[in-house]
């Protein structure tokens, strides 16, 4: 019966890959330098959980950070998506600020994974019932947690993640008080702006952050009152992934984030259009593969 079972799951594994590959569609990006060295290749799972953030960094070693757990209502769908992708364990759990379509999830991965560290930003949110219980459940554990400021590095051997956000003294708003992660790995970088919008992007502009980037995770899914263009050709990315629900009640990512992504050339990844996005880099070259085409590709 057990060997029926497992039997059972792989089949259904592989159709579900050979769907996604039928159903996909990849973009690969050469990064100019003259460094010939490459490292072992990671990848980074942007994964579609509506109107909220979550994403998956798988490294060489096998372990992994999850940075965010999206919203409540999207919890067994984020559990179910890790689970087919063969994670039994977070060993690095990032909360960029405690709204819940970024922390709503926490109760569903606390009781389907085992978590090595929790990581947040120090600051709370009490108007949220999930908060409050995520802070008895995690921040009483100090052993596992560490709050994160601008000026910090988590290194992984080859990876390198620094923290450019949230500034002090903090701006005192759980939106521009987000931590923000700029990813190093080889020559390739990636900007996650959680939900900071355009205080937050000037303060960092003010004082000179090194923002440069291959891909930029867009700021708040894409609202009015984020990515700036002078912030965009701050970062100067080639690729955009904006996480929002195809069904949301604030008509984002709004027309202004949109036009001026367009204007500055970059290319925009949704998951409300393409659902999970995932990208694949060896330091060197990175790739962007998404579940479902990108209009006007073909599938």
């Amino acid at each position: 019966m057990c060997v029926f079972s497992n039997t059972r799951k792989l089949l259904l594994l592989i159709i579900t890959s050979i769907l996604f590959i039928a159903c996909s569609t990849t973009d690969r990006i050469h990064v100019e330098t003259g460094d010939p060295k490459t490292y072992k290749e990671i990848t980074l799972h942007f994964i579609d959980v509506g109107k909220g953030d979550s994403t998956l960094i798988n490294l060489p070693d096998g372990k992994n950070i999850l940075v965010d757990s999206g919203s409540p209502a999207k919890a067994p769908g984020l559990v179910k998506y890790l689970r087919s992708i063969g994670t039994r364990r977070i060993d690095h759990l990032i909360f960029t600020h405690p709204h819940d379509d970024h922390i709503g999830g926490v109760f569903n991965i606390l009781s389907e994974f085992e978590i090595g560290n929790f990581y947040d930003n120090g600051f709370s949110n009490f108007h949220s019932s999930i908060y409050r219980d995520y802070l008895k459940s995690v921040r009483n554990d100090l052993a596992k947690y560490r709050i994160l400021q601008a000026g910090e590095q988590i290194l992984f051997e080859e990876l390198k993640i620094e923290v450019i956000n949230p500034l002090l003294p903090p701006v005192g708003n759980l939106n521009e008080d987000s931590i923000v992660l700029r990813l190093h790995y080889g020559d390739v970088r990636v900007l996650f702006s959680g939900d900071m919008g355009k205080i937050g992007e000037r303060r960092l502009l003010n004082i000179g952050t090194e923002l440069s980037s291959h891909v930029l995770k867009v700021g708040h899914h894409g609202a009015d009152n984020a990515c700036s263009e002078e912030f965009l050709a701050a970062v100067g990315p080639q690729a955009a992934v904006i996480t929002i629900s195809a069904v949301n009640d604030y008509a984002r990512p709004e027309p202004g984030t949109l036009n001026s992504l367009e204007r500055a050339g970059v290319k925009v990844y949704r998951t409300d259009l393409n659902g999970h996005i995932i990208l694949k880099t060896n330091g060197k070259v990175f790739s962007l593969h998404t579940e479902k085409a990108l209009d006007g590709d073909s599938k």
